[in-house]
């Protein structure tokens, strides 16, 4: 059952908003002033003097750091799960060096197009049946010609909603927060 909503609690909606956002105006105004005693008594904002990825100094040059490249190096030189299609179970050498790295596609017989591999892993040392690759749209509710999403009955529900008006809303928000002030190009002064 879903419920809707009146201009009465939109209004307290606004108004619980207003103070949560007057305590973070407070807090960035008590930040500020501490950044300006910092930068009062000889503190350098936005100094980075080092930075480590694995424990690897990384070259900081102008404030900055790039950290692509080792990034780029830690995924490359990571394992990776790949693909690979086989003729059956038995061509799944367990005891090779890198018989983990790979999820075995056996192809089935007499499956249906949907089906087509039973999908293996090496896991501990064993070859198991991780799953298959049919999709199952069971559940699946399909679209009928003429038919909506809703039934008649929630249809007709939701055309009774009488949908408060863009004035209404700008006025309790004006009432919350004070009347907006306007820039050109933007009515709600955001």
């Amino acid at each position: 059952m879903s419920k809707h909503t009146t201009l009465d609690q939109l209004k307290m909606l606004a108004q619980r908003s207003k103070t949560e956002i007057d305590k973070v105006d407070t807090k960035v105004d008590n930040l500020a002033t501490k950044v300006e005693d910092l930068v009062t008594t000889g503190g350098e904002p936005n100094v980075i003097t080092e930075i480590k990825n694995n424990g690897t100094a990384l070259a900081v040059t102008d404030k900055g750091v790039d950290i692509g490249p080792s990034i780029a190096e830690a995924v490359a030189a990571a394992d990776h799960l790949t693909r690979k299609i086989v003729t059956g179970v038995d061509a799944i050498d367990p005891a090779a060096e890198d018989a983990e790295k790979f999820i075995y596609m056996v192809p089935k017989t007499g499956s249906d197009e949907d089906d087509q591999y039973d999908e293996y892993m090496v896991l501990g040392g064993k070859v198991e049946h991780v799953g298959n690759t049919k999709v199952d749209l069971s559940g699946y509710v399909q679209k009928e010609d003429g038919a909506g999403l809703y039934p008649d009955a929630d249809k007709e529900k939701l055309a009774g909603i009488v949908m408060a008006e863009d004035t209404e809303i700008t006025a309790m928000l004006d009432e919350v927060f004070g009347a907006a002030q306007t820039t050109p190009g933007n009515s709600r002064g955001h």
